[in-house]
């Protein structure tokens, strides 16, 4: 089993379907309410939107230099690695295991079984209170996407295709919805704001707004984990990132735009702080499609969730496969099925650390944040690899090479860094960005115990 290889079995198809379907999950239905209470105005709901869907794509422009460089198993750990050294890539395959990676899996199992035990006559509420079925149904969305990426990648395409036909056609129905509606302006509303809602722009505001979005665009970077599975790497990894890029923040404008259609920006800061995060989605669904339909949207985004932690399964494990491959990791982890050719040594570690995660931490909104910020660090220091790169190895092939070069990558690198600055000054959210250094602590020190036997 250790001597069988990774199979390139993945078209532009499927590339682009993992990048869409890895990004659309929860956050497009569970935060524009947080987003529109984080704000002041209607023009900085739309503005914010637009502007960090940027800075992803200016990132995965950097992501594709670095893809088609290196189009091998590891993604963002081979580029750390080979721009930065052993060690950083150590950190952030440390951090990406028990924070990045198994925090994601654990937040949308989580919101998973919040959308999908409803539909069954179960209090979500009561359960949140004493969880046993929710905990239960999270960790089982876990095994069943373990089993299914273990038979084969693609068999893991194919349920990553499927899922983000079906959510792309799901908003698509929404948006044609909101534009043919006719009259649609939602209802007078003359209500104050809540308290908690932003009437100025405030850092604490930005923020907030800030974790939100990124979280909808969480995943982007998902892609290049599977360099060493696709057909033409440097043909196709390029094309995923930046069209799938393209594609979200399209569809996340629009959605937008029909969600504040639907749902007026002051009815939206009315609502009181414990308002379900999916109202906004779930009154635009009745005033756009049917009150009957908005029933259904629990499943919708259940199954929208289901696509999107499919990838950190189909893709992350070949970045602790790659680990292993460099004395990083335990060996076995580079274990990969005779038959089904997939790393099933990491598949199941990564699904057992995602199911302890869930047991250990039961909430969606504090797993999200401390995710977000934890992973912006290393966003930004794989960008900066790029320059690093063209200094150091100016002569090595780059099929493709990041657009608009040098300033794509400063502008991602600052935003990075004044978003991680502002977490830390920020009171709501420090605690979870200090929880994320200190598992990044913890894996300096992890490195001085694998180092000597990784060299010796």
């Amino acid at each position: 089993m250790a001597n069988a290889q990774l199979q390139r079995r993945l078209g532009l198809t499927s590339a682009i379907s993992i990048t869409v379907g890895a990004v659309i999950g929860s956050g497009i239905f569970l935060k524009p309410l947080k987003v529109a209470q984080a704000l002041p105005s209607e023009g900085w709901v739309y503005a914010l939107w637009i502007a960090l869907g940027l800075v992803c794509l200016f990132g995965a422009f950097a992501y594709s230099e670095l893809g088609a460089m290196f189009p091998e198993a590891g993604g963002q750990y081979a580029f750390l690695r080979e721009g930065w050294g052993r060690f950083t890539g150590f950190l952030y395959g440390w951090t990406f295991f028990w924070v990045i990676n198994a925090g994601t899996m654990a937040a949308l199992a989580l919101a998973f079984a919040e959308n999908l035990l409803p539909l069954f006559g179960v209090d979500v509420v009561a359960e949140k209170q004493d969880p046993g079925i929710l905990l239960a149904v999270a960790s089982g969305m876990i095994l069943v996407l373990a089993v299914v990426n273990h038979f084969g990648v693609g068999l893991g395409a194919l349920i990553q295709n499927l899922s983000t036909f079906a959510k792309l056609a799901s908003l698509g129905a929404i948006i044609l919805g909101g534009v043919f509606a006719a009259g649609l302006d939602g209802p007078a509303v003359a209500a104050a704001p809540a308290a908690t809602s932003a009437t100025t722009l405030t850092v604490t505001g930005l923020v907030s707004a800030f974790m939100a979005i990124f979280w909808a665009y969480e995943g982007w970077y998902q892609l290049p984990f599977n360099a060493a599975e696709l057909k033409r790497p440097e043909r196709d990894l390029p094309y995923g990132l930046v069209g799938g890029m393209l594609i979200l923040i399209a569809v996340y404008l629009l959605v937008n735009v029909i969600y504040l259609r639907a749902v007026p920006f002051a009815e939206m800061q009315a609502m009181s702080p414990d308002t379900p995060p999916t109202q906004v989605a779930a009154l635009t669904v009745e005033r756009v499609l049917s009150p009957s339909l908005s029933g259904y949207l629990t499943l919708l985004i259940a199954i929208s969730i289901f696509g999107a932690a499919n990838p950190n399964l189909l893709s992350s494990p070949r970045a602790f496969y790659a680990r292993a491959q460099d004395g990083l990791m335990p060996r076995a982890l580079t274990k990969v099925h005779p038959k089904w050719g997939t790393p099933v040594a990491s598949i199941w570690v990564q699904a057992a650390c995602g199911i302890l995660i869930v047991v250990a931490l039961q909430g969606f909104h504090d797993v999200t944040d401390f995710v977000v910020f934890a992973a912006f660090l290393f966003y930004a220091m794989t960008v900066a690899a790029v320059y690093r790169l063209r200094i150091v190895k100016p002569d090595a092939p780059r099929p493709y090479r990041c657009w608009g070069y040098p300033f794509t990558p400063f502008l991602f690198i600052a935003v990075s860094i004044a978003f991680v600055v502002a977490v830390l000054q920020d009171e709501g959210n420090r605690s979870n960005a200090l929880k994320g250094l200190a598992i990044i602590a913890a894996g300096a020190v992890a490195y001085g115990f694998v180092r000597r036997p990784a060299a010796a």
